[in-house]
């Protein structure tokens, strides 16, 4: 990797995850919209309306969590700016992973029931998950170093 391109690198993979996530949702709108398959668990609907909820609200939370725990002992680390800068792609990889899975579990849930209410809470995820996209600001406030050692990842 080329000096400088580390924040570079780390938004392009939040974008490409985020568009994943849309382009699949589409893609079951789609197949929904023109009727090319026909919503076959309807009789799961209430079931998978607890799980979504409950998926969701703990992918939220143990992602916050874990992200958080994990930057407070990156900032204490006594190693120079590329280390904590390894350390914080890690955090953030673990945070969207835990938003994208319930994200791609509403989206299923909408093409096996057809229930628009999945299909609008896998958007609030995508939302979140497109809110916690890294920019220079962010990483120079959570990680504690200067604009000069972050130019120089």
């Amino acid at each position: 990797m080329q000096k400088g391109n580390a924040l570079k690198v780390l938004h392009i993979l939040h974008k490409a995850l985020l568009m994943g996530q849309i382009f699949f949702a589409a893609l079951c709108v789609y197949i929904i919209y023109t009727k090319s398959i026909v919503p076959s668990a309807s009789g799961l609907e209430k079931v998978l309306q607890v799980a979504a909820l409950i998926l969701t609200a703990v992918g939220v939370y143990a992602g916050t969590t874990i992200f958080k725990k994990k930057l407070i002992l990156t900032r204490e680390m006594q190693t120079d700016a590329r280390q904590k800068f390894a350390q914080y792609r890690a955090a953030s990889i673990i945070q969207w992973a835990l938003l994208e899975g319930p994200a791609i579990f509403c989206s299923i849930c909408f093409f096996l029931t057809g229930n628009y209410a999945f299909l609008a809470l896998s958007i609030v995820i995508m939302f979140l998950f497109a809110v916690m996209g890294p920019s220079k600001n962010k990483m120079l406030t959570q990680l504690q170093i200067s604009e000069s050692e972050l130019d120089e990842l």
